[in-house]
């Protein structure tokens, strides 16, 4: 049971972060503060803040769930048919399926459970104890799931009292002495969901219902205050993974309220105490090597809008050496890598070169030299001696001076027939103060010395048809960058590349255009998509399956790492396409056409007529005479196509009276074409991908 408990917690506690890195939880707004209020000064995780109204509606259509509807529907009946047969074990199952079933998108999610997420909301942790307190709108809608699961299951709430207020629980764990109980509580339009266990006493679970204040909140510590300050973060939303509170809560017991709860835990399940399975010196040293990076935490930067969103995680170092020698390894980044706006995809390195085998032989030499009695700890320490980074001097020699690189891909336009592209638009570049070494490395390869990138800050054609017919690039050395482009972006790019310094500014960077990518995706000639083939799907299906993955996802969105006083930093500024893709509209007649396997031409699959009324006719007849017909029902629900079959009935030849056959429910995936739509249909056999083209 206690494994079904934590699945519903991971789900929950996931959705909280991808929320977040998605962009909902990112409001302003004073109600987060009560919300810190009931929050225990000691926890080891909290997450919190509220939505933007407008991009909690921009993005209502977006994919929560990354698995087709066959995979979800396989893994929701595993689900009923795995564990014991228990009320209990029913009634947890039927909760987790319905929550995956009902978040395939944020919209489906929010409107099955009745949530407000304009209000403010948390999730933390009461020592080991999960506690989500999120807004309701409507609590007969919130209600319902869980009614619902307790009619399906056989396992009724009850009505706990808690001094003046009485809180719905049920009965998970019926163990005398490891009892666990699910607790909810519904008040002023916010719901508190947690769970009672068995060393809880009344106080205890007053202050997990949020009806008591812990004697030294969060609010009252100050720490989100201190994390906002320090990192440069707003007020809309914060969170943080104490991993030192964490690590003591594990090793050191009665160290805090995690340990308080975690401990009898461990014995009761081992019989051994974590004393007695890992020496005192062991405890302290990792616990000391965990309180060098003690917090993991991130928030926004920046006012959220409805289709903008700036945020940044943190990696706490408070090692003086190890952020020292770190920092000596940042390079330069150049700027067109971080464009995200003006490309399909950007990446870029930042590392000195020059500081590598200094800066990491230093970081070696202080764990190496550290003064462990910790056995494991001697042993890595063992291990790690044997591998010297001074090994890297020879990479290191060949490329001094160089301090990064960056790529941009721009356009690119793919040939239906030919294996070059028609159209490329592209740039690399390396940012060096002596590109002398890497020219000579490149002019000692077989590649190399067929052509020639000029040392005098021209620009230089150079043909690379040995490489492939018609194909070229211009290559040249721009103040303290080798630059190698084609295309009219590029050229820009290079223009301004020449006045950019090399000032460290960060470690690496990554920009996405999603839209534009997965244009690109669609352009795979028909023959090359065909060998996609991912041994499970078709390389046709797993081409329109990557294609609609990538236009789920947000407009784009640029990642920027660097390493700063207080640690490892990652800036991800995300930006929404705006306006929704246009609605297929299904009606019609068309000739459909099978294309799982061939993806340009296919197989012809039958005729069907899709009637404006909600009704529809399907036929599949060889050269001869009809085989099969049905009549459904149809309707759309976003960009899903549902058919209910109204009946249907087949035959081997014409020769044969026709014959009942099985009305089969289905759903397919609507997805633009040039010419009628393409519906990807998730069955028991597999995926098939048909192609609805007007008679």
């Amino acid at each position: 049971m206690q494994k079904w408990i934590g699945a519903g917690v991971l789900v929950v506690v996931a959705g909280g972060g991808l929320a977040w890195q998605q962009g909902w939880l990112g409001g302003a707004g004073g109600g987060p503060t009560e919300m810190t209020a009931h929050v225990p000064a000691d926890t080891v995780m909290y997450l919190g803040g509220s939505a933007d109204p407008a991009l909690m509606q921009q993005m209502r259509d977006t994919p929560l769930m990354p698995v087709s509807q066959s995979e979800l529907s396989e893994l929701i009946q595993e689900l009923h048919n795995a564990g014991e047969d228990s009320p209990a074990a029913r009634f947890a199952r039927h909760l987790l399926a319905d929550l995956l079933t009902h978040s395939t998108t944020y919209g489906t999610l929010v409107d099955h459970y009745g949530f407000d997420l304009a209000r403010p909301q948390a999730i933390y942790m009461d020592g080991l104890v999960p506690v989500i307190r999120i807004g309701v709108t409507d609590e007969a809608t919130f209600w319902a799931p869980l009614d619902e699961a307790s009619a399906a299951s056989g396992l009724s709430s009850t009505d706990t009292q808690l001094g003046d207020t009485t809180v719905r629980t049920w009965r998970l764990n019926p163990e005398q002495d490891r009892i666990v109980d699910l607790a909810v509580r519904v008040k002023d339009g916010v719901a508190t969901i947690s769970f009672f266990i068995y060393s809880d006493d009344l106080a205890a679970k007053r202050l997990r219902m949020a009806l008591d204040l812990p004697e030294q909140s969060l609010a009252d510590s100050g720490e989100l205050q201190e994390i906002q300050k320090t990192h440069g973060l707003d007020e809309s939303m914060t969170a943080l993974i104490h991993l030192e509170r964490l690590a003591r809560g594990i090793l050191e017991p009665g160290s805090n309220s995690l340990a308080r709860q975690l401990h009898p835990v461990i014995q009761a399940s081992s019989g051994k105490s974590i004393e007695q399975q890992l020496e005192a010196s062991c405890r302290n040293e990792l616990v000391a090597l965990i309180a060098q990076m003690p917090r993991l935490v991130a928030g926004n930067t920046g006012p959220t809008s409805g289709s903008e969103l700036n945020s940044r995680s943190i990696l706490e170092l408070k090692n003086g050496a190890v952020v020292e020698n770190l920092s000596k390894l940042r390079g330069h980044i150049p700027a067109h890598s971080r464009e995200v706006e003006n490309q399909i995809l950007g990446l870029g390195l930042g590392l000195n070169i020059d500081n590598l085998v200094p800066a990491t032989t230093a970081l070696w030499n202080q764990f190496t030299q550290a003064d462990f009695s910790c056995p494991q700890l001697v042993s890595a320490q063992q291990q790690m001696a044997n591998v010297s980074p001074a090994m890297m001097g020879l990479f290191a020699g060949m490329a001094q001076g160089t301090s990064g690189a960056g790529f941009s891909l721009y356009d690119l336009q793919l040939s239906p027939t030919q294996p070059i592209p028609e159209q490329y638009d592209f740039l690399l570049s390396i940012a060096t103060a002596n590109p002398q070494p890497l020219l000579s490395l490149l002019g000692s390869t077989p590649f190399g010395r067929m052509i020639s990138i000029p040392q005098d800050g021209s620009l230089k054609e150079l043909d690379l048809s040995f490489v492939a017919p018609g194909i070229s690039v211009n290559a040249g050395i721009q103040g303290n960058h080798i630059v190698v482009f084609k295309g009219e972006k590029a050229q820009q790019a290079v223009e301004k590349i020449g006045a950019e310094s090399l000032d460290a500014n960060g470690l690496n960077s990554l920009s996405i255009n999603y839209p534009r990518l997965a244009d690109l995706v669609d352009q795979i000639p028909a023959p090359i998509a065909a060998q996609m083939d991912t041994g499970t799907e078709t390389g046709c299906v797993s081409q329109v399956q990557l294609s609609e993955l990538l236009r789920a996802q947000a407009g784009s969105i640029g990642y920027h790492s660097d390493i700063n006083a207080q640690g490892w930093v990652t800036d991800m500024d995300m930006r929404l396409a705006t306006g929704n893709r246009d609605a297929i509209d299904p009606v019609g007649n068309f000739v459909v056409v099978d294309k799982t396997f061939e993806c340009e031409v296919g197989e012809e699959a039958g005729y069907e007529e899709i009637r404006k009324d909600g009704t529809g006719r399907y036929v599949y007849a060889d050269m001869d005479c009809e085989l099969y017909q049905s009549n459904y029902n149809w309707n759309v629900e976003g960009r899903t196509l549902k058919i209910s079959t109204i009946d249907a009935q087949n035959r081997e030849s014409c020769s044969q009276e026709w014959a009942p056959a099985e009305a089969i429910d289905t759903q397919c995936m609507l997805i633009p074409a040039d010419n009628g739509f393409r519906c990807l249909f998730d069955g028991e056999q597999g995926k098939t991908l048909l192609h609805y083209i007007p008679e």
